[in-house]
């Protein structure tokens, strides 16, 4: 693992230098005379390195790797206008994936970003022992934070490849022992929630910079994470059904925390802004407090003949930080650093044309709809601002090209006239600082009702049996609201209730169509197909959709609706691809060619080891 070992033992020796350097300056370090005892010594010490765990994610390398696991693989995006100046990038949007593709393979960047946090997490207790001013509640804070961003981190590493190289001590010399095999994805999962509950109620609740409340870990951020991770751990076939429903109530009981202080934020309204920005049509009849995309004052009923800019996309996408908001890499209009990824991937004002467009399949041959749907294709209906939001819709030819993230502004028309609807309007960020979004509040609420789309056929499953592990019991909580469930059609109602927030905040539905019809599911598929529909149409283009895949299938235990979503990427090459998707371990990633020779101890994975000759271009 030489690639790892370099490239992280020079990172963590610049961090102890307290170097604001290029890399090109850390290559010339001379390492010998980094000195450790002479630079831990205070608190601005500690806390010039935690900046930098921020500063290892929110650079173009790092959101571009974050890209290309979540989004090149999945049914959101084909091969954009620039994808033939990358190769690597159209052969795995293609399903050619080899080891020898390192845009998609290697991942160093996020190493580099593990080892920042381990070096502090190594070294700050040391400094809290000579610096005064550094006291253990700082300490505390601190630790909290960068061992969030390291989880976060080994999160996206064993989503993308499964088993990888567990790391937990700082590289600063030669003398570390690199060549390590991969860890199970299982154990290094276990570890990771083990070490997020011991230090979740240390991170802040609140900064006293307001920015500072989304772009740095706080306690909310904490919460998000242990409720994707124990919604991860609970999607596994191999797991018992009471031990999965245990895990789907952790999800539950966090996604709670976090729904209620913004609820609560809400209700105190600190700065007196919340009240008119927050849809009161999704918080007085589904009881949450989203951003609403039309002034309250005036909601259309629909009809598409009216220009709007979508005030909640603009405050989440193009401001930034905003009240939904939970955590998100931050690239402020002001500093230098800018979010070239976005460019690179999705397009913007300085060039023509991105590596990626949106699928075709998001809208289908027979244009937009007008009924909802919880299917692969097609799936917005003609009142979804979502989709004029998301990307360009060129009617029948032309260029999909994906707004999100692109846009400074958007003016949107929906309805059922659809050259009314096609016809919306966007201007460019002048430069490329848009946020990256790890976690907001649509995206917990989401979680929530997967959860519990789970838990309510646990129940039914288990509700005529007399030997259910553990008891009724453990199939109850206590939501948000202080409303206890503890039958399955309570829990697959506020799984429906959810939906319906998230969809009619971005809708206007008329009273005879675009709704969701409650009587239209009827099993417990129908509910995991409805909140699934609703995470793609919400999240689009934010790096959860081919997670969100493969977390189906981990739970299924088979690749068929994993197969099903992506067959429509691979029609030149369908056969191949079709016995390549029949295999679980193929949804992951291969592990980088020069890593393997480097290291003896990794062991490919068996999906990748015979597929090195197929070529798609």
């Amino acid at each position: 693992m030489k690639n790892i070992k370099n490239k992280i033992r020079i990172l963590g020796l610049a961090a102890f230098a307290g170097l604001a350097v290029t890399s090109c300056d850390l290559e010339m370090l001379p390492l010998n005379e980094v000195v450790l005892e002479n630079y831990w010594t205070n608190k601005s010490d500690v806390e010039s390195v935690v900046t930098s765990c921020y500063t290892g994610m929110s650079n173009t390398d790092f959101i571009s790797k974050l890209i290309t696991w979540s989004e090149l693989r999945s049914d959101n995006v084909q091969a954009g206008l620039r994808a033939t100046e990358k190769v690597d990038y159209r052969n795995m949007i293609n399903g050619n994936l080899l080891e020898s593709n390192g845009p998609a393979c290697d991942w160093a960047v996020v190493y580099t970003a593990i080892n920042r946090c381990n070096t502090v997490i190594a070294y700050a207790p040391q400094v809290q022992e000579k610096d005064p001013n550094y006291t253990e509640s700082d300490l505390k804070a601190n630790l909290a934070e960068v061992k969030a961003i390291r989880a976060l981190c080994y999160f996206y590493l064993i989503r993308t490849y499964k088993d990888v190289p567990f790391i937990l001590d700082p590289s600063i010399d030669d003398t570390q022992e690199f060549q390590l095999p991969a860890s199970k994805h299982e154990n290094i999962l276990d570890s990771l929630i083990m070490d997020l509950e011991e230090v979740k109620e240390f991170a802040p609740r609140k900064y006293v910079t307001e920015i500072d409340n989304t772009a740095r870990i706080t306690r909310n951020a904490i919460y998000s994470l242990l409720a994707d991770m124990y919604l991860w751990r609970a999607s596994d076939a191999n797991v018992s059904p009471a031990k999965a429903c245990e895990d789907y109530l952790k999800c539950v009981e966090y996604c709670d925390k976090v729904i209620e202080y913004k609820i609560k934020q809400y209700d105190v309204d600190e700065f007196g802004t919340l009240k008119r920005q927050v849809s009161t049509t999704c918080y007085n009849t589904y009881g949450y407090p989203l951003l609403s995309e039309v002034s309250n004052s005036t909601i259309s009923t629909g009809g598409g003949t009216a220009l709007e800019v979508p005030e909640g996309y603009t405050k989440i996408f193009c401001d930034g930080n905003s009240f939904e908001s939970i955590f998100e890499l931050t690239f402020p209009d002001n500093q230098s650093e800018r979010n070239d990824a976005i460019k690179d991937f999705y397009g913007s004002l300085e060039t023509v044309g991105a590596y990626l467009e949106a699928s075709e399949n998001l809208i289908g041959e027979s244009g937009i709809s007008s009924t909802y749907s919880t299917g692969t294709s097609n799936i917005f209906t003609c009142m979804d601002r979502r989709a004029a939001e998301g990307f360009t819709y060129p009617g029948e030819s032309g260029n999909y090209h994906i707004r999100k993230y692109v846009a400074r502004t958007v003016g949107v028309k929906v309805g059922t006239n659809v050259s009314n609807w096609a016809a919306g309007e966007m201007s460019y960020r002048s430069a490329n600082t848009a946020n990256w979004i790890i976690y907001r509040l649509t995206d917990i609420m989401l979680m929530k009702a997967e959860a519990e789309v789970q838990l309510a056929g646990y129940i039914s499953q288990n509700a005529d049996s007399d030997n259910t592990e553990g008891g009724d019991e453990t199939v109850e909580t206590k939501a948000a609201y202080g409303n206890v469930y503890s039958t399955a059609q309570e829990y697959y109602d506020d799984a429906f209730n959810i939906v319906c927030a998230v969809y009619y905040r971005a809708s206007t539905p008329t009273s005879t169509t675009n709704i969701i019809d409650q009587s239209q599911f009827t099993t417990q598929t129908d509910y995991v197909n409805l909140v699934e529909a609703e995470r793609r149409r919400e999240l689009l283009f934010e790096g959860k959709r081919y997670y969100d895949l493969v977390r189906r299938a981990r739970r299924e235990g088979n690749t068929g609706h994993y197969a099903e979503c992506l067959s429509g990427k691979f029609a030149s090459n369908a056969n191949v691809m079709k016995i390549k998707m029949a295999m679980l371990d193929f949804m992951y990633t291969p592990y980088y060619e020069s890593e393997l020779d480097a290291n003896p101890k990794l062991v490919q994975n068996p999906a990748y080891v015979q597929d090195k000759t197929t070529v798609k271009n």
